[in-house]
């Protein structure tokens, strides 16, 4: 509000400009009139004299209106400027009345939105501790920038969290997966283990019998204040904590530790821990060790359950090795009655009558000894692929869940809400001032992209050719934003996400530039292939990350509204569960030159409101990686020709076959030998996938379909005999099996050399 000394001395202003005038003429015609028609004075006063006055004050009067012009032209001009969005210097304020006051209010408020231009800049370049203050309580806009960092933050910790948990579970995997002895390989758990989750002290302890049976806690491992503590200890069962969490089969935290229980040394003397974490090392329910891990600090949370996660591949790991210890253990055995049994071959051939029926006896044992070797030999493999299938199936679920709980979290998210909201606007006007000649020649660059980059490469892996108007979308919104985002991108076809802002001033545009570098590093950092922003009321895409020809279509109506991503978008309009969350099967998807295609999905609530959807494209690349091992099917324990697979309830693959990967031509060969097309063979080879294409029409496939856990030798479609383990997948709203797979002919060689030795 003007302050009313600035509007009274206004007003006089104007006052003096309106009448002043007036009566400055009027006294100088009566004091023309007065002297010279009383010939007051010797002389007449000449007329033009007596004018000059008035005119005189007129001049000044229209001097001071141009200056009082001025001033308000300058405060206009610089209040459009500021509403364009445009940095302008500071008004200069030089008078004491409204225009001033108008003067210094714009100079505050483009001040105030240099500063929040800033400091957005900041956090969009991710300096998350650039500082800034709002005005005043009643500033929303600088609170919600405070917010939105806030917001930032607090994800950025999650995501440590979450990147912490996935690099140290492949840390440990790689321990586990070297081959050593147990008391070696125990030292490294601890070691790996205390580093993990920075404790100060940590001891593991195996399960051990005595020769009677009775079963007792060895230490196989302590590691104490960044060196090895070499102890012999032995526990009882039901002795101490350590005996009682044994028996009770639970983890058990302490935050207050007796002052007896345990004490950490180091150089500056021996001081009891804060905490203590004993978690028992368990395969389903046979608890085959215990860790300890003590520390001056708090377990967190997620830390605990890390230790807790660990803990089943240690067990399985443990278990895997008391198996192979006791194979070979049997097969040593073996082979010294074999030689046994040789030295009394020499003896009897002294009686040709005995050496005939000696020579039956000792086939007829050579026999049975190798069936049995086969069998343990067998058995032993058996282990081993169900070890390497229960743990692979772990990390895949686990890694399901991470997904699930990150769209859950994401679409909570104020940055994701906002960003919604945003781009529904800019929405709304794209292109309501594009005149339909600019449109026609959007329309005309479109196509051209369609025709000669789209179609090619969509036509080079299928047979069902179709002409690009098949996809080429017509509506206006669509056209334009795929033109600038698509065909009018500079950046080549794969990599169209490097474009931030279209620059054609549009609303959209800069809400893109806004939102989009964020999206993208959250998908980059995740490995997913695509992640998309719906309208919840519509089904119109308002944005995705990848910028592929479904890109502004709707997928509730559209061209690709039967797709999987079509029928899930439409499922997420319908639902009103706020929790709703639904993972759809592997599809050939068109927009992605019918490569296999998952999506999962969630709402998008503002408050009680539903106002978008948000998509996640599936990463088959970081599912395979999770079941390969990096590609490192050996160091996993799977020879030349294991590989763990998982297959869904039409018996096709869901991932890559490790032939494909090792030996492409291999691979295509024997699919012809079994029969497969032309057609699916050449998608193999254009799209480098097994996925969808391959059917494993196998017994153990039908097994764990069925709920079976199991092993089991079968004879695939090739003809090649396999050892098995397959279990079922605990994933939400998909039915998928596990399948870990080694040929018999590895599995049996060394018993078959041994054979032809004999």
């Amino acid at each position: 509000m003007i302050p009313r000394s600035s509007r009274l001395k206004l007003s006089q202003k104007l006052i003096a400009i309106t009448f002043l005038p007036l009566l400055v003429t009027i006294v100088s015609i009566l004091f023309y009139v007065f002297y010279t028609q009383d010939n007051i004075l010797r002389k007449p006063v000449p007329l033009t004299l007596v004018l000059a006055l008035p005119v005189g004050y007129f001049l000044i009067i229209l001097f001071f209106i141009k200056k009082l012009t001025d001033s308000i032209v300058a405060v206009k001009e610089a209040a459009v400027d500021i509403s364009h969005g445009k940095p302008v210097p500071a008004i200069p304020v030089t008078r004491n009345d409204e225009v001033a006051t108008i003067a210094g209010a714009m100079n505050m408020l483009n001040q105030e939105l240099t500063n929040k231009t800033e400091f957005a800049g900041q956090i969009s370049a991710g300096n998350l501790d650039a500082p800034y203050q709002p005005v005043n309580g009643t500033d929303k806009l600088g609170h919600s920038l405070l917010a939105m960092r806030d917001n930032l933050i607090r994800i950025k910790e999650e995501d440590q969290r979450r990147k912490w948990a996935t690099e140290s579970l492949a840390a440990f995997m790689e321990v586990l997966r070297v081959h050593k002895d147990l008391k070696a390989l125990s030292n490294d758990i601890i070691i790996n283990l205390v580093q993990t989750v920075k404790a100060n002290q940590g001891a593991i302890f195996i399960v051990s019998k005595e020769t009677t049976g009775e079963e007792y806690l060895d230490m196989q491992a302590c590691y104490a204040y960044k060196r090895t503590k070499h102890l012999t200890k032995r526990i009882a069962v039901g002795e101490g904590i350590v005996g009682q969490v044994f028996l009770e089969k639970r983890t058990t935290y302490l935050k207050k530790v007796p002052n007896d229980f345990v004490r950490i040394t180091s150089g500056l003397g021996d001081e009891n821990p804060r905490c203590v974490l004993i978690v028992p090392l368990k395969v389903e329910e046979v608890v085959v060790g215990i860790v300890e891990l003590a520390s001056f600090k708090t377990f967190e949370a997620h830390e605990v359950a890390f230790v807790e996660k660990i803990s089943e591949s240690i067990a399985h790991t443990i278990l895997s090795f008391r198996t192979t210890e006791h194979t070979k253990k049997l097969l040593e055995e073996s082979q010294v009655q074999a030689q046994q049994m040789r030295s009394q071959e020499e003896e009897l051939r002294q009686n040709q009558e005995e050496l005939q029926a000696t020579q039956e006896e000792i086939s007829r044992k050579y026999n049975a000894l190798f069936k049995q070797l086969t069998e343990l030999n067998h058995s032993s493999r058996f282990d081993q692929l169900r070890s390497i299938t229960s743990t692979k199936k772990r990390n895949i679920e686990y890694y399901f869940d991470i997904i699930r709980n990150q769209i859950l979290t994401f679409s909570e998210d104020r940055m994701i809400i906002e960003a919604i909201k945003a781009f529904r606007r800019a929405v709304g006007t794209i292109g309501q001032q594009i005149s339909a000649q600019e449109l026609s020649v959007m329309h005309g660059n479109l196509k051209n992209y369609y025709e000669q980059e789209f179609m090619p490469r969509l036509n080079d892996v299928t047979d069902h050719a179709l002409p690009a108007d098949h996809f080429l979308p017509q509506q206006p919104a669509t056209v334009v934003l795929q033109h600038l985002y698509i065909s009018g991108n500079p950046f080549p076809t794969g990599k169209k996400s490097l474009l931030n802002d279209a620059n054609d001033g549009s609303e959209y545009s800069r809400a893109h530039a806004a939102f989009h570098p964020i999206l993208r590093n959250f998908l980059e950092k995740f490995g997913y292939y695509d992640i998309f922003l719906l309208d919840g009321a519509t089904g119109d895409m308002l944005y995705s990350v990848f910028k592929e020809v479904d890109f502004a279509t709707n997928l509730a109506t559209g061209l690709y509204h039967t797709t999987n991503f079509g029928r899930l978008v439409q499922e997420a309009m319908a639902s009103d569960d706020e929790g709703f969350v639904r993972l759809v099967d592997f599809e050939p998807y068109d927009p992605s030159y019918r490569a296999p295609a998952s999506f999962i999905a969630c709402p998008v609530y503002d408050g009680a409101h539903k106002i978008g959807i948000l998509v996640f494209q599936m990463p088959i690349n970081k599912i395979n990686q999770i079941l390969t091992g990096d590609n490192k099917w050996k160091e996993d324990g799977l020879g030349e020709s294991g590989e763990t697979l998982i297959v869904g309830n039409d018996y096709k693959l869901r991932t890559v076959s490790r032939e494909l990967i090792e030996n492409e031509e291999g691979y295509l060969s024997s699919l012809e030998k079994t029969g497969y097309s032309d057609d699916v063979i050449r998608q193999v080879r254009k799209t480098g996938t097994s996925i969808l294409l391959e059917r494993l029409q196998l017994e153990s496939v039908s097994k764990a379909l069925n709920g079976i856990t199991n092993t089991q030798i079968e004879t695939n479609s090739r003809g090649i005999a396999t050892l098995n383990a397959f279990a079922p997948l605990n994933i939400p709203d998909v039915r998928w099996i596990i399948l870990s797979s080694m040929k018999e002919e590895e599995v049996s060689q060394r018993i078959n050399n041994l054979k032809t030795t004999l």
